[in-house]
């Protein structure tokens, strides 16, 4: 009767063990599905607006860094407002960096070899 008691009592312990467990999975599911706790930086397929940056300033002021349709904004939040700082195009990534073609070296006045005879102003000189 003693190893009846004993062995019900961690069938109720592992069962209990698995319901926590199952009930963690089913919270975390549901908030990956509601967009909870995602990365910065994270920026699904088809969506326009992401969050790429947060930066606290102190207890009652943050910094964001907001992406959207390829454009930058950065967003000064506070405890009783919101200030947009800064808006511009967002930078090359570096792929997009090292794939962009060099600017071209400039020419010297008296560099002859590097004259470009489809110019006016080169076939005049």
């Amino acid at each position: 009767m003693g190893a009846d008691v004993l062995n019900d009592g961690y069938i109720r312990f592992v069962a209990g063990l698995l319901a926590v467990l199952a009930m963690i999975v089913v919270a975390v599911w549901v908030a990956k599905r509601l967009g909870l706790g995602t990365t910065t930086g994270f920026r699904a397929k088809g969506r326009r607006l992401s969050l790429v940056e947060v930066m606290p300033l102190d207890q009652k002021r943050k910094l964001v860094l907001v992406r959207h349709d390829e454009t930058d904004h950065l967003i000064l939040l506070g405890a009783t407002h919101e200030t947009l700082l800064s808006s511009g195009a967002a930078p090359l990534t570096a792929a997009l960096a090292a794939t962009a073609p060099a600017p071209a070296p400039e020419r010297e006045p008296g560099d002859k070899a590097r004259k470009n005879p489809f110019l006016a102003a080169d076939r005049e000189a």
